[in-house]
């Protein structure tokens, strides 16, 4: 089974018009990690009030290029320029909670919570961010429910998260995930996709195939991964 989510350049895209752009900054707040921690949060609406400005581009990029019969390169760099920038900051959103999770499991399971709460400094009590931290070790040491929705809540975005890897480590190292040695054919180079206008990338993957990837494709399965069921 691919790690990948969605991935294709020729599927059919919904409707500009019939796109629920709340989805992303609304549920992705919700999730644990985001939902007591202020500031991943804020990074998590930024990700969702970004999402509808570049989408918006991307379909008058299509229209531009199907009215005029041409290429509006500018247009068209803007938009690569755009989704890059949103795919590198949906990336590091991901990490840091992927990050996060992986990191309280180590220590529950090595019974290092309680050391990792008192290492964590009281010298700054305006700092929230460290008060955070806490509540959620805390949290997450005392309450298996809450152990085991993180767990089922990375089963849910995965997907999402080796997707915008994908894309992330060929447009910005230009090599495949894991593999420093494997060269994308051109990395950073987009066509515009007749469907929805979106950039298309060839990403190459640690196996060695080409998927054809857009911002589009991450966005919608994005919204797909954590809407609720």
């Amino acid at each position: 089974m691919s790690l990948y989510t969605n991935i294709g350049a020729q599927r059919e895209y919904e409707n500009l018009n019939k796109i629920d752009f709340s989805i992303i900054g609304s549920r992705l707040r919700s999730l644990p990690f985001f939902e007591d921690d202020t500031y991943l949060s804020m990074q998590g609406i930024n990700v969702g009030i970004a999402d509808p400005v570049i989408t918006h581009y991307e379909y008058a990029l299509l229209k531009e290029q199907f009215e005029t019969e041409k290429t509006p390169v500018e247009m068209a760099m803007a938009v690569s320029a755009l989704s890059q920038m949103w795919i590198y900051g949906l990336y590091e959103v991901l990490r840091l909670w992927r990050d996060r999770k992986f990191q309280f499991e180590k220590l529950h399971k090595n019974g290092g919570i309680e050391l990792k709460i008192k290492s964590l400094s009281d010298d700054d009590p305006l700092n929230h961010t460290i008060e955070i931290r806490k509540k959620q070790l805390m949290r997450y040491k005392a309450n298996v429910e809450y152990r085991d929705l993180i767990a089922k809540t990375w089963m849910r975005i995965e997907g999402v998260y080796r997707s915008v890897e994908l894309y992330r480590i060929n447009l910005a190292k230009h090599c495949a995930p894991g593999k420093d040695g494997a060269h994308p054919r051109a990395p950073g180079y987009g066509r515009i996709n007749r469907y929805c206008g979106a950039m298309d990338y060839e990403l190459l993957d640690k196996d060695g195939a080409y998927r054809i990837m857009n911002r589009r494709d991450i966005a919608d399965s994005l919204r797909t991964s954590i809407i609720d069921n």
